[in-house]
């Protein structure tokens, strides 16, 4: 059920995976998915923000960036040593449009330690 890996952060010998049943959703669709962790051992998590945002074309000319991203759905994870977390993002009240990009953004806050970020597109179909 879960064959999309969008996300494989590794830190150290550490390793967290996300994972969504789907790469592509209808618009109004939950996103479920979930998160597993292998070798964590010494290595404290304080939490996990799964961000899906939408990128889109800036035209404001005066800008030094081409694209803006906006966050539009988030899920925060408390996760425990060698567990797997289901999570849903509900995007029912999200106004998804046909001209922008959407991604998820994996954030892992490490205690202690550098933040680690992945991201990856998913499709609204």
């Amino acid at each position: 059920m879960f064959k999309q890996i969008i996300a494989s952060i590794g830190i150290g010998d550490a390793k967290i995976d996300t994972k969504l049943n789907k790469k592509e959703y209808h618009i109004g669709e939950q996103i479920q998915g979930i998160i597993t962790f292998e070798n964590l051992e010494g290595l404290h998590i304080d939490h996990i923000e799964l961000t899906l945002f939408e990128s889109f074309k800036n035209d404001d000319e005066t800008s030094e960036f081409s694209t803006i991203d906006e966050p539009i759905a988030q899920v925060t994870l408390q996760p425990k040593n060698g567990e797997t977390i289901s999570f849903e993002m509900d995007t029912k009240n999200v106004n998804l449009k046909d001209d922008r990009q959407y991604f998820i953004k994996t954030h892992v806050f490490v205690d202690n330690a550098v933040d680690y970020y992945d991201e990856d597109e998913i499709i609204f179909i």
